[in-house]
Order: structure tokens, then sequence, then C-alpha cells
């Protein structure tokens, strides 16, 4: 057997991409579904071990994995290995389940005296274990831990590493799981990557990836951090958008959709808006385009003393449109002259930055009809361009790989059996269950269309940070309270942020504007004003909704219950967002389900089948 494994492993979001290539089988997870800490750090030891045990594979006969990683720098794979034993062991020590009270338990240990951290780790026996731990970082760089790692889980193979570029690992994902054949021209953004490089795009003719562009940032920012903070400082535009995400309340590289959220409230006509135009220019010559970082006037114009400024004089919201409107005609101005530039108009776009659905709209209305985002644009998406490139510097070609094209829906993780299921019902005494069988769809819509709320757990789970019907919470988008009970008694979230909803393909075209048949909620579109007042919960205030648009062939189950809830309401919408509680991870295993059910203000869950109550 020979595996092709992609892996991020350094920064947020680590995970791994895995194909068979005898099977023409994907599997793909995110660490943080498994440890249920948002955008896990730890390197994705965790998610090696999951494919071990879900694929039910004998690894002693893997005899060959070519291993691709999304960085370039082997001694970065060393040292976040190290990191992984010492946060394991931090976890394990502190018992909490998920990162907020981790966080803060740690905070609270690492304050203590010397003595007194010598003395919790002695009288709970660890110390031992902790000082082996530390030792083991003063020899870090004198092995090569990956290869040595990998040999233990799969004896019998023979390991073969690349080291990739990471935004080129971007790159690559995109086109191969996009819908198009022959020219494309990709483009990532994010808040770096290696080598200072934040931004490339490249162009793919003839079955050869060619750079057109590429966006270093100088060293990173000295003022926007201040004295006492270590992080979201990255030179580039990306890095900006987090910097504001810090800065207004919210968690770096997590609640940047919460910004984007709170713009559509906003007026970003202020200085801010028009300060940020200078932080920032585009470049150009006969060899490249890029993205030019100004970096001494950021750090004059947005240094903290400066940013605190704002905050007093400011609302939040319109300091949250300010950075919002930048971001789109900015990038609105880079995108245009690429496309100049190679006269290529076919677009995939991958990077955290384009997470942001309102840039993308703004991209599909304005620049062209033919856009791509690949489901996992954030940084555990570079580990599946990591796999293909490792299949690509192992003699495979763009057109080998064209089989991924038909696998149009990221449902490449785990999935439970009915009987599974049965056996962790059984054992939970605060549950009460019912086997649907196979009528579960009509059963969940009729409950929906009577105003109750649940969540439904069945098949693959999704790859990418999007619920798409495999793990998700649903209601009815036609009451225009429903969005305020979710956000306040069962996600915990802020009241200005919008739910995203599943609606039937034939519907598309009915409800929206102009629209194009995107499946997983990576774009925004307008809806038709006539609807909005009709079926309130699945629109924004700026009138937009991050929809998913659902075939038959996509999801038969999910669509079976679109297809009811349209019969009995009129409308084939349903709210769709992640099924976890807030500050925990979209559920993995049916025990995360039953949890994070139970420790909510739900009405019914729906796993494989069995329909859950209190």
């Amino acid at each position: 057997m020979e595996l092709y494994l992609g892996i991020n492993f350094e920064g947020h979001d680590t995970a791994i991409y895995i194909l068979n290539p005898q099977e023409k089988d994907v599997f793909a997870i995110s660490t943080e579904r498994i440890t249920r800490f948002k955008h896990d750090t730890i390197f994705p030891l965790p998610a090696i071990e999951k494919y071990i045990e879900y694929s039910e594979i004998n690894p002693a006969k893997v005899k060959r994995i070519i291993c691709g990683n999304s960085k370039v720098m082997q001694k970065s794979s060393r040292s976040r290995l190290n990191h992984y034993e010492r946060e394991m062991f931090f976890r394990n020590f502190l018992k909490e389940d998920f990162l907020k009270g981790y966080i803060q338990k740690k905070a609270k240990f690492e304050s203590n005296s010397k003595l007194n951290r010598f003395w919790d780790l002695f009288k709970n026996r660890k110390y031992r274990t902790y000082r082996n731990i530390e030792k083991s970082v003063e020899t870090i760089f004198q092995k090569d831990l990956l290869h040595d790692t990998l040999k233990k889980y799969f004896p019998n193979a023979h390991i073969e590493l690349n080291y990739i570029d990471h935004e080129k690992c971007h790159a690559i994902s995109s086109y191969i799981t996009s819908p198009f054949q022959g020219e494309a021209l990709l483009i990532t953004m994010d808040g770096h990557g290696d080598h200072n490089c934040f931004s490339r795009a490249y162009i793919v003719k003839d079955n050869q990836l060619m750079q057109v562009s590429e966006s270093i940032s100088p060293d990173k920012f000295i003022n926007f951090t201040g004295k006492y903070t270590k992080y979201w400082d990255e030179c580039s535009i990306g890095g900006m958008y987090t910097y504001f995400t810090w800065k207004l309340g919210f968690t770096p590289n997590a609640d940047e959709g919460k910004v984007e959220a709170l713009a559509a409230f906003g007026n970003y006509k202020n200085e801010i808006y028009y300060k940020l135009w200078q932080c920032f220019s585009i470049t150009e010559n006969a060899i490249n385009i890029g993205i030019q970082v100004h970096k001494e006037e950021a750090e004059i114009l947005f240094s903290q003393d400066e940013f605190n400024e704002f905050i007093e004089k400011y609302k939040k919201e319109d300091i949250a449109a300010a950075i919002q409107k930048f971001l789109e005609e900015f990038m609105l101005q880079y995108i245009k002259k690429l496309i100049d530039k190679t006269g290529i108009k076919k677009l995939c776009f991958s990077g955290g930055v384009f997470a942001n659905v309102i840039l993308n709209l703004r991209v599909f209305d304005e620049l062209t009809d033919d856009l791509y985002i690949i489901p996992a644009m954030a940084d555990d998406g570079s580990a599946e361009g990591a796999c293909y490139a490792a299949c690509l510097n192992d003699g495979n070609t763009l057109n080998d790989l064209a089989w991924l094209k038909q696998k149009h829906m990221p449902y490449f993780g785990t999935s439970y059996s009915s009987q599974q299921v049965r056996e962790v019902l059984k054992k939970n005494p605060n549950v009460h269950y019912t086997d649907l069988q196979d009528t579960w769809p009509e059963k969940a819509a009729e409950l929906v269309s009577q105003g109750k709320i649940g969540a439904i757990f069945h098949g693959k789970m999704e790859w990418g940070p999007r619920a798409l019907g495999n793990r998700s919470i649903i209601a009815d988008c036609r009451n225009p309270e429903i969005t305020k009970k979710i956000n306040g008694s069962i996600k915990n979230r802020p009241l200005f942020q919008p739910f995203c909803p599943s609606i039937l393909e034939e519907d598309r075209e009915r409800l929206f504007e102009r629209s194009y048949p995107n499946k997983h909620m990576t774009c925004a579109f307008r809806m038709k004003t006539e609807f909005r007042d009709k079926i309130p919960a699945s629109v924004h205030v700026d009138g937009t909704g991050r929809a998913q648009f659902v075939e038959e062939n996509d999801n038969p189950m999910y669509y079976r219950y679109l297809k009811e809830l349209k019969r009995l309401t009129g409308y084939g919408v349903s709210i769709n967002t992640s099924f976890n509680k807030h500050g925990r991870t979209i559920v993995e295993t049916p025990q995360d389900a039953i949890r994070d059910f139970l420790e909510t203000n739900l009405d019914f869950a729906i796993i494989e089948g069995y329909l859950i109550s209190r």
C-alpha cells in the first residue's frame, strides 16, 4: 500500500490530508476536530492516529509514504513536534476539555513562582515527566523527528519527506478541486507564509503551473502589538485585518468573521479607511505584480496608542466597516491587475483572507462569472495542497489528479455507523432516543417547520470550516426571532452575527439577484428584496446571505430534508450553522454530539437516524 500524506504542522489549524491512490480515496481532518481545541496548533499526530483507527488499515502493510509538508523549513517541523509533547503534557496535567478553560488554567500556572510550579508538579507526580520534556527541547534540532515519528506509526514504510512552499500549497489545492479544466488564475492571500510571503498568483496553462505574482512583507510590525503581547503582527493585508480583529476585542486568527459581520452595521467613511490606503500599494513591472507594505506608515498610523484613540473616537461598527471596505476595494484593484496581466478570468482563491464572503461577492459581481474558493481555504487547507504537491513531485501530472474534481463535496472526515451510535446512546442515561431509520429527513423538516431548533449528525464529517449538512444545527428561516434565540441560548455568539442558509439549488434564481451554484458557503449573494422579510433569518442586515446551494447528488438525505421543508413551508431554505456549543469545534464523534446537545438549549438532535431528546 502507498499513501500520499499532506500535513499542515505549524501555526493555527494543523491538519492532515491523505490520498490512497489505489482506492482513489480521500481522508482529511483538522486536529481541532479531535482535540476540540479550536484552531489547534499542535502537530497533527492525533489526526494521524484517527486515520489509522478509522480506516482500519494495517499500518505495517503500508510500504511507502510520500509526505508533503506545507512549509519549506525542516527545522520548523521538528520544533512543532516538540511543542506537541509540551502541550500534551500540560493538557493532561491541567485537565481541561476546551481551549478557553485551558488557556486560563495554564496562564495561572505559569504566573506562579518557580517554587510553586515545582510543588504543583511534584505533588501530582508530574515533575520527572516535565523535566524529560524540557530536556528534549535542548536536543530537538539534532534529530529528524518527523521521519522518526512517522516510522513509529508505519514501521515498514519507506518515507519520503517533501517541504513545499506554503502559498504554493494553497494555490495547488484550489485548482485541483476546482470545476475548471485547462487554464485558470490561482490567487492566494493570507497573513503570512514562508519567507514573509503573504500572496502569490499562478496561472495554469498547458497542464503547467507558472508563478506570475509574489508579495513579500518586510519584517514584522514593531508597534502593533506593544510590549506584552506576542502575536498578530504580520506585515500583510491579512495581518492588518487580524490586528483589527484583536483590537476590536475578538480572538485573532479565529474571529475575523465577526469583524466582517459587524462591518455591515457601520459607516466606513472615516479617517481609518483613508489611512489604510497609506499603508499598502500595488507595484507592477514586466515580471511581477505585487503588494507593497509601507511598514513605517502603518506603525505610525495604527500603533496601539493610535488605535486606542480610534476606539474612543469611533463606534466599533465604523472601525470594522473601514477595514472591511478597504479590504474589498484594495483586493478588487489587485485582482483586476492580475486578470488584465494574464487575460484569464477563471479565478481560484485560497488562503484565509478569502474566507471573507463579502470580498468574494464583490469579485463575483464586478470581475468574473467564473469563481471558485476552495472549501478549506485557511491553513488546514494547506495540508491538502501539500498532499497534491507531493503527488506532483512523485511524477504525477495535474491530469492524473483530475479525478479529484468529481469529489465536489468535501465530506472527507470520519463517519459512525448506526450500531456505533446506538452503543453510545445506551450508555447515556440523560437522553431518550427513537430509531427513525431512513425517515429522519422528513421528521427533521416536520420539527423545524413547527419552530423547533435541532441538530443533525450523519455521514462523513465536512473538511474545512463550514458545516455542509452533515454536522449542522438547523432551524426555520421564516422566524425573524430564531437567530436571536440561537445566538443567545445555543451558540452564545454576539447577536449581530448572521446565520447561513442551505437552499435548494432549484430555488437559487428565484431567491437571489445574481448568483452561481456555490455548494460550499464560500461566497455571499444578494437576496431579492421581496424575499428578505419572508425568510429573514437567512439574510444579514446588508441583504446578503452566505448560501449553500444543494442538489440531490450533493447530499441525498440533506436534500430530502430541504425538499420536505419546502413542501411544508413553501421554502426549501434552512438555517445551517455548525453543530457545536460556542467556543468548541464542530462535533466529531457521537459522544461529542450528545454532550453538546445536552449542554445547549437545542430542542432535538438526530444522530444517524436516532431522534434524541433529554
